[in-house]
């Protein structure tokens, strides 16, 4: 059985060093995510018998209900008892995202943010830095990292036309957009796993985390913002295509915003109203801002439901490759789980270290390589909830800190997230002078946040 588990582990440590370098390597994080899913799950089985009975001793019994151990038994227990759960929750979290981001492609569409571009259009390169990172700080606490950072560097690139400014704004909006996914349930793929399994809720959540993420993007801003001088060397032209000739009237677009917005600021409360899955709430929402662009868009009829707009043509992949990367970490993270590799690293950490500030240090450097959200899932696998130690209780200080960290973490270096990889391709930046004038940025804004983290809860 040690050899089996030295396998898994092998197994995935080797495939986050794909994953982690897929700019060098060139292949499909998510595909190497799904693969290596299925891959320790077969070795897994290999000594099936032995993890249950190490793990799930007391629900194996009860499976069995009497009748003698087999090895068919075992894997009907493995698929219909273990298995399932990580699938389940991966899907809870799916299906959010997928409604969330379809609402913010109805807005996208029937052109609620194309009055940005006008309204963001200005001169001073310092005061434009502030307005479009505490734009994406508050979008991305209501909507996932990777859309927000599409949709906002394409905002930028409509406007700014020098490289080496736009550069420096998509720092900005790349820390803005993890800052803000951070501190709320709905906002981060991240902080969502710690909502659906029940071990955060939304107002504390947000309470004790708001504030250190306030203070980060602020001390950033002002440490990135030197790299700024002059005034902005804005675009002449701007080439504008809604979709169809006549554009939605202002005041039905004011109403989507407010519905979509509104809708996603109320699924924390249809949640604690009714005690239904998260998802549901989002999918609710979808279906009010369907029947109304349905209504707004009669005149129409239905054209502007064929429109692909350009910004959707670019993630629609990008989109689908996450979700599928998501299950994928979900299945792998699972394996190490059931195997008792992370019940033997919890045991030597409390032992050792017995620290979460050291916890949230650890894990924001991981998620400096590795993707936040496979190191998300580790952590909270490692520790479950314990009633007798308030830190890992619910809406304990390590939950917040662990969302805190991982985003910082990731926000470090681009190479960890999705998110990070759009704003590599979209800007093509050298992987030299992220080191150089934006990392260390990074450390300093993260050094700010725990600080006035330790404060608040201390």
């Amino acid at each position: 059985m040690l050899l089996t588990t030295l396998i898994i582990v092998a197994v995935l440590l080797f495939a986050f060093l794909l994953m982690s370098t897929e700019p060098v390597n060139h292949l499909n994080r998510a595909a190497v995510a799904m693969c290596c899913g299925v891959v320790v799950w077969v070795v897994y089985l290999l000594h099936a018998g032995d993890y249950i009975r190490l793990v799930h001793p007391d629900e194996y019994l009860q499976f069995l209900s009497g009748t003698q151990s087999s090895t068919d038994s075992v894997k009907d227990f493995v698929s219909n008892n273990i298995i399932i759960r990580y699938i389940s929750e991966a899907c809870s979290v799916i299906l959010f995202l997928i409604a969330t981001n379809t609402i913010i492609e109805v807005l996208h569409n029937n052109g609620v943010f194309d009055s940005l571009v006008y309204w963001l259009r200005m001169r001073n390169s310092r005061l434009f830095l502030w307005i479009i990172s505490l734009l994406t700080f508050i979008i991305s606490a209501n909507v996932d990292n990777l859309t927000t950072v599409v949709l906002m560097m394409g905002l930028v690139g409509n406007i700014v036309r020098s490289h080496y400014q736009r550069v420096v704004y998509a720092c900005s909006i790349m820390v803005s957009a993890m800052l803000g996914g951070c501190f709320t349930v709905i906002g981060d793929m991240t902080s969502l796993m710690l909502w659906v399994r029940g071990l955060v809720t939304p107002t504390v959540f947000t309470a004790g985390l708001f504030l250190p993420a306030l203070v980060s993007l602020c001390v950033f801003n002002l440490l990135i913002g030197m790299r700024l001088m002059g005034r902005v060397e804005v675009v002449s032209v701007f080439d504008r295509y809604d979709g169809d000739d006549s554009s939605l009237p202002a005041w039905q677009k004011i109403l989507l915003l407010v519905l979509g917005i509104g809708g996603l600021w109320f699924i924390p409360t249809f949640h604690v109203i009714t005690k239904l899955p998260p998802f549901l709430g989002a999918l609710s929402v979808l279906a009010l801002m369907w029947i109304v662009e349905g209504l707004c868009n009669l005149e129409r009829n239905g054209n502007v439901l064929l429109v692909q707009r350009h910004y959707f043509r670019n993630t629609e992949f990008i989109g689908m490759r996450m979700i599928l990367y998501f299950l994928g970490i979900s299945l792998c993270v699972g394996a190490l789980t059931e195997c008792g590799a992370l019940m033997y690293l919890k045991h030597w950490l409390e032992h050792n270290i017995n620290n979460v500030y050291a916890y949230g240090a650890m894990t924001g450097l991981l998620s400096s390589i590795l993707d936040n959200v496979p190191v998300m899932m580790l952590g909270m696998n490692m520790f479950p909830v314990d009633v007798d130690a308030s830190a890992f209780a619910v809406n304990g200080s390590y939950w917040q800190l662990l969302s805190f960290c991982c985003a910082m973490g990731g926000s470090t270096m681009f190479i960890g997230t999705m998110a990070g990889q759009a704003v590599l391709q979209v800007e093509h930046m050298r992987f030299g002078w992220m080191l150089r004038h934006y990392t260390w940025r990074v450390f300093l804004a993260w050094a700010s946040g725990l600080l006035v983290f330790f404060i608040i809860h201390n």
